[in-house]
């Protein structure tokens, strides 16, 4: 399943089987089995997870229908973790419903935890991977929970991490609560970081104890398929169970891949449009 298709029929799947014990969860997937970015980013997480079948893995706050793909699918057992309540809640529901809740190899175990202090002790799964969630940490908890998920990782084992991207560095900042986060005194609060090549060494890639095994760029060619989407906005709702195809047709990979030293060869040129960073570590 290392293809965005491969990662909509396993959506798919959840879906159906999520039906008989959870009607409403099991057809709000079927209606979106994964999202745009997400079957991009599920593919390469899959691809980059070479492990035996009971290998123990974290999922630090990605959304859960990877966790729950990689347990049924590869007989992992993940441990999905996230900051907030609710959405362990429904991790929770939808592993029940399939008959995947508990410990064990082939399981998801969904508990509360704060990506820039993990409970768990070193070394103590063999692989980790975190979707879209470092760009959304404000201050330096991006670098802390980079530091958190490459200490439970034992050596030898790898670390996946997808983020958004930009030739240039940015931080966005809206109104109203952001995740477990409350505005004070109208303030608007931090959102994300789009980052850059120094950014990204500085920040994700600098420690001393993992080596860089992939850093590849995507992002979208002449047509900009996301901004499409976001534009139409409720007319493009029949269109969710088919953006994995949109994916499919649209997201490029725009730079990077393994040079020699593994740090990628840079951002393509041209008329590629650079959107986000996936990233492989290795722990030593």
């Amino acid at each position: 399943m290392s293809h965005p298709l491969g990662i909509w029929s396993a959506g798919v799947l959840i879906g159906l089987r999520t039906l008989r014990k959870e009607p409403v969860l099991g057809l709000k997937r079927l209606a979106l089995p994964v999202s745009y970015w997400r079957s991009r980013e599920f593919a390469y997480v899959w691809g980059q997870l070479q492990l035996g079948s009971g290998a123990r893995v974290l999922d630090l706050g990605s959304p859960k229908d990877l966790a729950v793909m990689l347990a049924r699918h590869r007989g992992y057992e993940v441990a999905a973790t996230d900051i907030l309540p609710e959405a362990i809640s429904l991790s929770r529901r939808y592993a029940m419903a399939q008959g995947l809740d508990g410990r064990g190899p082939g399981s998801v175990h969904s508990e509360v935890q704060d990506g820039r202090a993990l409970t768990y002790p070193d070394g103590s799964f063999d692989a980790a991977y975190s979707v879209s969630v470092l760009e959304h940490i404000p201050d330096h908890g991006d670098e802390a929970a980079m530091h958190e998920l490459i200490r439970v990782v034992k050596p030898g084992g790898v670390v996946v991490v997808t983020v958004p991207y930009d030739r240039k560095y940015r931080e966005t900042f809206v109104d109203g609560p952001v995740y477990e986060r409350k505005p004070v005194g109208g303030e608007p609060l931090f959102f994300e970081r789009h980052y850059d090549a120094a950014a990204l060494a500085d920040r994700l890639l600098g420690s001393e104890v993992v080596d860089v095994v992939d850093l590849s760029y995507w992002g979208e060619g002449v047509v900009r398929t996301e901004a499409l989407l976001n534009w139409l906005g409720p007319v493009a709702l029949p269109l969710s169970p088919l953006q994995a195809f949109f994916s499919t047709l649209s997201l490029r990979q725009v730079g990077g891949g393994p040079d020699g030293n593994g740090r990628g060869r840079g951002v393509g040129g041209g008329r590629r449009h650079v959107m986000a960073a996936f990233f492989t570590l290795r722990r030593r």
